[in-house]
Order: structure tokens, then sequence, then C-alpha cells
């Protein structure tokens, strides 16, 4: 498992989702610098973290990258003041470690994260819900592993401004090569609750945003404007969390590449109002 380690103190992990890694937090860290440590830690697969080996349709769940991310957080000695900021599937990431070290916490930031299951791919603006029906069926296979349609599709649809070309090569430079090289980047969509499916994930999400309503860890909301993955019900979720702060940024599901500055400073004020 790769990480991006700076500084000394309580520390800040920023986790991350599909088609991403510890790059994408590269324009936000440097608003944190000094206040703690920083930790951007590479999910398996992704970034400059190792490949599963033999890896297939059956690897990357969601909980396969739970025990990973246990892992790396116990390999790093990150036990006490955690503060975790989460994008995409970096949310249940970082809210089940949380659930099970509530005592351990001192904050918890997130955007764009997934909270529930959502009731029919109709209910997805913009066309997403019929690309992720794409991937999720027999054609993903194809589509993903051999076209790379994941990278070159969905993830630059998530973004408002036209990507720069080398931040689109290193998007894309973890899953070149070997087909199964891009298999963490199928795997995740398949995992994401859509009518009930998958039931595993289904269960755990709500699991994790009902503990959410329950306690009372300082909580930052970096709501994405317009966004792309949450909307309706899951409003409703996340406005039920108390002791939370709302900061809206511009940007669809990656806001991170288009409104860097404005999530840097949201964070650092709300870290400062922690101590």
């Amino acid at each position: 498992m790769a990480c991006v380690d700076i500084g000394s103190g309580s520390p800040i992990v920023f986790l991350h989702g599909n088609a991403n890694s510890a790059y994408m937090w590269r324009n936000i860290l440097p608003y944190l610098e000094g206040m703690g440590r920083l930790i951007a830690i590479d999910n398996i697969g992704q970034g400059d973290s190792a490949k599963i080996p033999g890896s297939g349709p059956e690897s990357y769940t969601l909980a396969e990258h739970q025990i990973y991310i246990n892992g790396a957080l116990q390999a790093l000695n990150v036990q006490k003041d955690v503060t975790f900021v989460m994008h995409d599937w970096g949310g249940p990431l970082g809210l089940t470690w949380a659930h099970a070290n509530p005592l351990k916490m001192k904050g918890l930031a997130y955007c764009e994260i997934v909270v529930g299951n959502h009731s029919s791919y109709d209910d997805y603006p913009d066309g997403h819900g019929e690309r992720l029906r794409k991937v999720r069926g027999p054609s993903g296979e194809k589509l993903v592993l051999e076209d790379n349609y994941f990278i070159e599709n969905i993830f630059t649809g998530g973004v408002l401004r036209k990507i720069d070309v080398e931040t689109m090569e290193e998007i894309r430079r973890p899953y070149k090569g070997a087909k199964e090289n891009k298999r963490p980047t199928l795997s995740w969509p398949r995992q994401i609750p859509i009518e009930g499916e998958p039931k595993a994930v289904v269960k755990q999400v709500d699991k994790l945003s009902g503990w959410m309503t329950e306690n009372d860890i300082p909580k930052l909301f970096l709501r994405a404007v317009p966004g792309q993955i949450l909307f309706g019900a899951d409003f409703e979720v996340i406005n039920s969390w108390p002791n939370q702060t709302v900061v809206e940024v511009r940007g669809l599901h990656h806001p991170q590449e288009d409104s860097p500055d404005e999530m840097g400073l949201a964070l650092r004020d709300w870290y400062q109002s922690l101590s």
C-alpha cells in the first residue's frame, strides 16, 4: 500500500474512491500543511499500491478494500485524534473504520460519498445511471477492461473543466498494461448499491448512515454543486447527521479537479475550529 505521509501530529487521513489515488488531493494538501500529519493512501490496485495477485470478477470489493485500508492504518500507527477526509468510496472505507473506533476520532469530512441504496438507475441525472448500467452488465468486461471506458468516459464526465494532458496521464497510469490492471475501475461501479444490490454493500452503507445520525463527531459536508452521485433522499440522509458544517463547492463528482482552493480553504477553516 502506497501513501503520501507528510508532517507530524494528529493524523488527517485522505481516502479516495474509484479511478483515483492520493494524486487527487495534490492541490488540497497544501492548505493543511503544518496542521497535523497528512496521510493520503492509495487504495489497493490503485495509484502506486500493488495489484491483487490473480485478481478476477470477485476481486476489489468494498470488503476486500476495507481489509487493506485497515491494515494500512495499523501499519501507519493511526491511533488517536484521527480526522478522515473522504471522497466517493473513501466514505464507506473511512466510516467503517470510524464506526469501529469512535473514541479515536477527531473529525469526519466528506464529499460525493456513497451513502445509501438508489432505487433506480433512472434516478441518476444526465444519463449517468445508464452509463453505470452498462458497466455493471455483461458488456462491462469489454467496456472497462479493454476499452478503458470508466476512465475515458465516466471519470472525465465527472469534471467540469477540460482536463489537462498531465492530469489525464496520471489518472490513466495505474491502469495501463494488462487488462486486469483496470479491474478496480470495473469492480467499484459494480459495488454501488442500486436497486438493492449488492446486498452486502446496501447493508453496510445503511448501517453507516444510521451510525452517522447517532454520533456527535464533528462533521464537514463539502457539497458539490451541481454534484453527480448524490440527489434526492441522499441529502435527506446527510442533512440528518448532527454536528455538521456544510460548505458548497463547485463541481460534479470530482470537485477537487474544479475547486481545489475552495475545498482546501473549507477544510482548513473547519479543522482549525476543532482545536
